[in-house]
């Protein structure tokens, strides 16, 4: 199953606008409360009696509604055949346009006021919830504490947790130190930095320094379009909770550069994926940046998917699959 793709608008003729929706990690990770079942099945432990944290976590996949219900594979999801054999990947459905301003994200990291104002300058080049300004749009690995959980193979053992991810944007992966070590005293800085961990109870504390400053806290989209850059001078402790087969994801940022004090983002929650998925890294391409639409006086997001009759233009039984993929079939 493929699972993530640069979504990406297109301007054609007429000055209308045809937005293409593809899939993300966005599903993969849940904002809302743990799964009862997951969570209460026994916690896997290594030899020291630590969580096992290894697995490959998958809480669901976008344009997926029946991920984990079913065998991966036997339903199409938000795909639609159309009658030359072309696909659309109908994930956005039939939407009332939005017409209101930016959103500033409700748990907004705290900037001072010269870096507010370049993360505004930002959010007015946002179309829909994308702008080419997004470093993953030149493929550049997510960072921390953005990459999160998403789509991953957890490895673990005594001595350290490698985390695998599918794409972010890209194969990306991290390693955590649980071996007792210390930061590197002249550590170079990159885009996932110097990981070490220890362990409080069943929660694995991690501190990761070394960052560099070319990756972003979120995307820049929707209800986040505020939540953007950092320095090169983050600071980020993360827990990692597993309880049965759920696991949680808590993270304090700081950065001493461009906020006034710590910011501490809200819990991302996932669980294992079902026993016949696996991972299945995806090469990044940044093709689709060329085409970002960019906002401007004539031309103003609207809706992701601004088409009344999906099967009108994409054959019959896109509708249905619109009608699936926001709740209406499960």
């Amino acid at each position: 199953m493929k699972r993530n793709h640069i979504g990406c608008c297109l301007a054609i003729a007429g000055g209308a606008v045809l937005c293409f929706a593809f899939g993300s990690k966005v599903a993969a990770q849940n904002r809302g409360g743990i799964d009862p079942v997951a969570a209460s099945k026994p916690t896997p432990r290594m030899p020291d009696g630590h969580p096992d944290l290894s697995g490959f976590w998958a809480n669901g996949v976008a344009g997926v509604p029946g991920y984990g219900k079913v065998a991966t594979g036997a339903e199409a999801g938000g795909l639609v055949k159309g009658a030359d054999d072309s696909i659309l990947y109908a994930r956005g459905g039939v939407e009332e346009a939005d017409t209101s301003e930016a959103r500033q994200n409700p748990n907004q990291p705290p900037y001072k006021p010269e870096y507010m104002e370049k993360v505004k300058a930002i959010a007015d080049t946002v179309y829909g919830t994308i702008t080419s300004l997004d470093p993953v749009t030149d493929c550049k690995p997510e960072g921390v504490p953005r990459i999160g959980l998403g789509l991953m193979q957890a490895v673990a053992n005594p001595k350290l947790v490698a985390l695998l991810y599918e794409n972010a944007p890209g194969p990306v992966y991290r390693v955590i130190y649980t071996d007792g070590r210390k930061h590197p005293d002249d550590l170079d800085t990159s885009y996932m930095g110097h990981s070490i961990g220890h362990w409080e109870g069943d929660t694995l504390v991690v501190d990761t320094v070394g960052l560099n400053d070319e990756t972003w806290y979120s995307a820049s989209g929707g209800g986040n379009k505020f939540t953007n850059i950092h320095s090169d001078k983050e600071h980020v402790v993360e827990r990692f909770t597993r309880k049965g087969d759920t696991l949680t994801y808590e993270a304090t940022v700081e950065d001493p550069v461009m906020l006034t004090k710590p910011w501490v983002i809200n819990p991302v929650h996932t669980k294992i994926g079902p026993a016949d998925d696996y991972i299945q890294p995806q090469m990044c391409r940044g093709d689709d940046k060329a085409h970002l639409v960019k906002p401007s006086a004539t031309d103003k997001y609207a809706c992701d998917f601004c088409i009344k009759d999906p099967d009108a233009a994409y054959g019959k039984g896109a509708a249905d699959e619109v009608h699936k993929d926001k709740g209406g079939e499960q």
